[in-house]
């Protein structure tokens, strides 16, 4: 019966000695979102990415003409697989990066993480949405990229239909 009693009482606030009950608690401090990475450093990001896989690519491509040696690689199979690969690998490594760690090899590098609107970590579906979104940036002969440069928050095509944006870290 004590031991029912006991469960059913409330549990009292641990105090330590020297406590002052009449003191407010502080409330947590506001934490401003860091600033948005500029249209440059964006900039200079891509065109580091762009070496990175240039110099992947090049790897690939000696380690095939190793692999099947040159006659292989002069056929239309092995040259529209080629062509497919060259235009997939720069969307999925541009995905896979910013789903798993925020930036790609080329935002490492400048300081800059995409992330939500909300700050929060990108998922799968950020990720892709953010890739095609770059795509269309591409099509429309870089007006989507120019939009970074000119809105206030910084935000360019891709940001938009994914429902991202990049900050400096």
């Amino acid at each position: 019966m004590i031991l029912r009693a006991m469960a059913d009482a409330l549990p009292e606030p641990f105090l330590a000695v020297g406590d002052r009950l009449d003191l407010p608690i502080p409330l947590p401090a506001v934490i401003d979102p860091p600033p948005p990475a500029g249209f440059w450093r964006r900039a200079l990001a891509v065109g580091l990415d762009g070496l990175f896989v240039l110099a992947f690519i090049s790897v690939a491509n000696a380690a095939c003409r190793i692999l099947w040696g040159d006659a292989a690689l002069r056929t239309r199979a092995f040259h529209a697989a080629w062509a497919a690969w060259l235009m997939v690998f720069p969307a999925l490594y541009a995905a896979l990066y910013h789903w798993l760690w925020g930036q790609t090899m080329g935002k490492m590098v400048v300081g800059a993480r995409v992330v939500t609107r909300a700050g929060a970590p990108l998922s799968g579906r950020h990720s892709v949405l953010r890739a095609l979104g770059w795509i269309l940036s591409a099509l429309a002969l870089g007006l989507g990229f120019l939009m970074a440069a000119l809105r206030r928050d910084k935000r360019g095509l891709a940001d938009l239909v994914a429902g991202t944006r990049v900050d400096r870290v």
